[in-house]
């Protein structure tokens, strides 16, 4: 059993928003250690979003086949 079971589930939730956004901050610093364009293609690499998808490889001018090109759904 988790001392968390008998506590207020607002507090957890924005303890769990705090520990997001500081696990988020450490990723991204970590990908920015290997570069911008890196830690653009990880970002929009994670992102589920097609939008941030084809923009990244309208702004990097990636084509289909090309290594950091990211496959995304035109029509979503």
């Amino acid at each position: 059993m988790s001392f968390l079971e008998n506590e207020n589930q607002m507090v957890i939730d924005a303890e769990i928003q705090t520990i997001g956004e500081q696990l988020f901050t450490e990723w991204m610093d970590s990908n920015l250690d290997e570069g911008e364009f890196y830690a653009d293609f990880r970002f929009a690499e994670m992102s589920d979003s097609n939008y941030l998808k084809g923009r990244f490889n309208l702004f990097y001018d990636l084509k289909p086949g090309e290594q950091y090109y990211l496959e995304y759904d035109e029509e979503k």
